[in-house]
């Protein structure tokens, strides 16, 4: 199932990769628990090659920081519904994913503390 998103704000991206030149590779997204979650910048054609994974689909706002606008999760399997597919590879989106949500239970949490209720607005420390 994909959440089609208020835009969820990235936080800075992890010191250590700014420092070795990967920046802009890594990010992280804040849940509503306050935990970060970090999710790596992936070729939309590669998407494929991932299993038991959390995507997000993001562009990047006028801060620079990316806003992600749909999420999704690809099973064990490496199976993702269509129609999120189209979503998460839409013109022009930056892919992210995130590859510590160990199980389906994990990443409907995960999934969970990302998704933010439409009158809430999406603050990243």
């Amino acid at each position: 199932m994909v959440a089609v998103l208020p835009p969820l704000l990235s936080d800075q991206p992890p010191e250590v990769p700014q420092r070795a030149g990967l920046g802009d590779r890594f990010h992280y997204f804040r849940g509503l628990s306050g935990r970060r979650y970090l999710f790596t910048a992936v070729a939309g054609e590669d998407l494929r090659d991932f299993t038991g994974a959390v995507v997000l689909a993001a562009r990047t706002a006028p801060t620079g920081r990316l806003a992600a606008f749909a999420m999704a999760a690809i099973d064990d399997a490496g199976r993702m519904d269509a129609r999120d597919r189209r979503l998460v590879l839409s013109a022009g989106a930056i892919v992210l994913v995130h590859l510590l949500a160990e199980s389906e239970a994990e990443r409907r949490a995960l999934l969970a503390d990302l998704a933010q209720p439409a009158s809430t607005t999406a603050i990243a420390a």
